[in-house]
């Protein structure tokens, strides 16, 4: 295979999964991890994708919001696993926060009949799911942002000042390196930060796509978190970069 026809294959790859590993694209080739990793250098020099540690990321992963219908078909079970494990720090009564987002919406089933348990939060549709079980329910007001179903702005910022909340929940877009956690829209990271300001613990829910992706809000560093819930196939440098800031790293 030609080095054009081999650098086409990677950018597609990238493309279709949104990330790249280079080992694994080495195997498919059957070529040198060496050699994917001059054509991924050579690759971002001509803005295809993004070199991280270990393979590449598609550009689109910096620039796009996904829908709710993408949203639910993006690894679903690595996000169904991250909730499992999460679940193990709910607690049985007082008042948690939950956050926006598919992954968080995935706690549904182990938050239903608690009712010494106060849920507060801006996701719609998880507070949807919860409304004729046992477990109390506040649903935070705002304004309602389509692409993810959630209440946002100062209604909603307003509304989470009236709770203290023992543990919170929390999603994100994505999680750089250098960047942290980060949201696509302002008004949803303002909603994070005042969740984990009114928190006593802060438990960061993202699967393994989320790790090494940025998104132009930013609501926190590595060590704003007391856990993060992750996937077992996390990238390494991401484990070692929140338990070098004191954070529990959960795998599931």
């Amino acid at each position: 295979m030609l080095a054009e026809e081999r650098r086409l294959k990677l950018m597609e790859w990238t493309r279709e999964d949104g990330r790249l590993d280079a080992t694994v694209a080495a195997t498919k080739l059957e070529v040198a991890v060496e050699t994917v990793r001059r054509d991924l250098d050579v690759l971002q020099r001509r803005g295809a994708l993004r070199r991280v540690h270990g393979g590449a990321i598609a550009l689109e992963r910096f620039t796009h919001e996904y829908t709710i219908p993408e949203r639910y078909n993006r690894n679903p079970e690595q996000k169904q696993a991250v909730a499992d494990v999460a679940a193990a720090y709910i607690r049985a009564e007082g008042c948690i926060f939950v956050d926006g987002g598919t992954t968080t919406e995935c706690l549904a089933k182990h938050l239903r009949d608690k009712p010494k348990l106060t849920v507060v939060t801006n996701n719609i549709t998880l507070a949807s799911k919860l409304a004729d079980s046992e477990t109390q329910v506040q649903i935070l007001g705002g304004r309602i942002r389509p692409a993810t179903l959630s209440a946002v702005g100062a209604k909603t910022v307003a509304d989470l000042l009236e709770f203290n909340a023992m543990v919170a929940f929390l999603g994100v877009n994505g999680v750089g390196l250098e960047g942290g956690a980060t949201a696509y829209d302002t008004d949803e990271a303002l909603v994070k930060k005042t969740m984990m300001a009114r928190a006593g613990e802060r438990i960061l829910l993202a699967d393994s796509s989320k790790l090494g992706s940025t998104y132009p809000a930013r609501f926190g560093s590595f060590g704003d978190f007391d856990r993060v819930v992750t996937n077992v196939d996390a990238d390494p440098m991401f484990v070692e970069a929140f338990s070098k800031a004191g954070v529990e790293v959960a795998l599931a």
